[in-house]
């Protein structure tokens, strides 16, 4: 069987530290390789002091520090990416050259690749790669066990749970969420009636999906269906904090709705308040 391979993109910042963690969890549960990839923006500095005086080079530095922050996992091999150059330039090239099967990243607001979440450089690295984003935020103590998947329930979206459960645990609960709307809802009389006929349709295609998902992942986890009419963005902000989710699964192709959106506002909006972890799938086609 071929070695699972992760790459950890770090902007070296203290909340970085999280992705770290949960990273070098995953490659010890995984038995998988670990790449750590680090972009350099500035050009070093030159001097004219003599050797014995230079200092370390920035690119040493940064090799430097992720040796010192790499827990103690003896059973992790670790190879370390130090480059000049824009984050999402350098992380797309780390991508298509080691060609990993998860992409990992944290959250933080500082320089280099900690600004991605914030601006354009996700999107960059999401419409341009296909490879599985995990967005940490939270501190690892164990591993993924209570998981909320999104859907549309379009075919690109059964994706999303086989790509997801490589990461969990047996015991991990799995529900899956999905948000309706009820179309020219202002044009309707009787929107009470509309809007129960549409959670019906919803809650059954619903239904069905699940069995299919399921079928397809080859899983014989439970999967709850949440199906609420509303915001997206303020009913999984919701959840997460109600039901303690901790790991929260987003596909961004689909047919309309949630999904449909993700590679626009929606999805920087989730990554920017949702307090959970973060899993970005892309489909495989299209």
């Amino acid at each position: 069987m071929t070695r699972k391979k992760i790459l950890l993109a770090t902007d070296l910042s203290c909340r970085c530290d999280r992705a770290l963690d949960r990273a070098a969890l995953l490659a010890s549960t995984w038995h998988a390789s670990l790449t750590v990839v680090h972009a350099l923006e500035e050009s070093p500095s030159v001097t004219d002091l003599p050797s014995w005086r230079q200092t370390l080079t920035p690119a040493q530095l940064a090799l430097q520090q992720i040796r010192a922050d790499m827990p103690k996992a003896p059973d992790v091999h670790v190879d370390m990416v130090v480059e000049q150059g824009d984050p999402a330039s350098v992380l797309l090239g780390a991508i298509e050259r080691l060609e990993p099967d998860l992409v990992v990243t944290g959250v933080a607001r500082g320089e280099t690749l900690g600004r991605m979440l914030l601006g354009t450089t996700v999107e960059q690295i999401v419409r341009k790669s296909r490879v599985p984003l995990l967005v940490v935020k939270s501190r690892p103590h164990d591993a993924y066990r209570n998981v909320m998947l999104t859907s549309d329930y379009s075919e690109s979206s059964q994706r999303a749970l086989p790509t997801a459960l490589p990461l969990l645990p047996a015991s991990a609960k799995i529900s899956l969420f999905h948000a309706y709307d009820v179309l020219f809802e202002g044009h309707i009389d009787d929107r009470i009636s509309a809007r129960d006929a549409a959670h019906h349709r919803a809650t059954d295609e619903g239904l069905a999906f699940v069995a299919n998902l399921r079928a397809n992942a080859g899983t014989g986890h439970a999967i709850p269906l949440i199906c609420e009419y509303g915001d997206p963005g303020v009913l999984l902000s919701d959840l997460t904090h109600t039901r303690g989710l901790d790991l929260v699964v987003l596909g961004t192709a689909g047919r309309t709705g949630l999904l449909g959106a993700l590679l626009g506002s929606v999805a920087l909006r989730l990554l920017a308040t949702l307090p959970s972890d973060v899993l970005i799938v892309r489909p495989t086609t299209g």
